[in-house]
């Protein structure tokens, strides 16, 4: 039977629809806009320590400490906040044998926004079953650099803050009960790290 002209019409509008309803649900999904925040204290202490064997060679070793701070929230809420430790032990002892020591872990650690002070205390194991405790402190000094970047393309935006600072690290590194540091050094520095993004 043939087609009339309404039934057509009816059917040319229903398609028409059908085709406009498709066309607004993207257009619905991504007016959904999603925020990202990102932010990370670094706290970074470097010790090189120097040991003379019985031969009257010396072998260093290099003890870093980084304590830190992480949280993360999606559209305000929160889905991270975190303390860190992190020991790094390097180098080689008097018969030439490899060290290469990470431990990291949960710890206790306080900080001030502006850069002038941190503290890290806890006890973190590594995958070799060595046992490191801290217990450090740094003060910052001189000058805090700062770095910003933004980013745009089609749907996102991201802006990326940086800042750092020269600090002075005292304190204690004790491993498998052995105490491996006890003192200061200025190769240390304080630094925050900052994402904002927008989609």
């Amino acid at each position: 039977m043939p087609t009339t002209p309404s039934v057509r019409a009816r059917a040319l509008l229903v398609f028409a629809l059908a085709l406009l309803g498709a066309a607004l649900v993207p257009g619905a999904a991504s007016a959904a806009t999603e925020t990202f925040h990102r932010f990370e204290f670094d706290a970074t202490a470097n010790y090189m320590l120097t040991e003379t064997c019985p031969d009257g060679s010396t072998r260093t070793t290099r003890v870093t400490v980084i304590g830190g701070h992480e949280d993360e929230s999606v559209n305000g809420e929160a889905t991270r906040d975190d303390d860190f430790l992190t020991v790094l032990v390097r180098g080689f002892d008097c018969d030439f044998n490899l060290i290469n020591i990470r431990a990291s872990g949960p710890a206790e650690f306080s900080f001030s926004p502006s850069l002038r002070t941190a503290s890290v205390s806890g006890t973190v194991t590594s995958s070799g079953g060595h046992i490191v405790a801290v217990d450090m402190t740094w003060e910052g000094t001189g000058p805090i650099e700062s770095s910003s970047n933004t980013t745009t393309f089609p749907g996102f935006t991201g802006h990326f803050k940086n800042k750092r600072r020269d600090a002075v690290a005292t304190g204690t590194v004790v491993l498998d009960g052995e105490t491996l540091v006890d003192g200061s050094t200025t190769n240390a520095e304080l630094e925050t790290l900052e994402d904002n993004n927008i989609r």
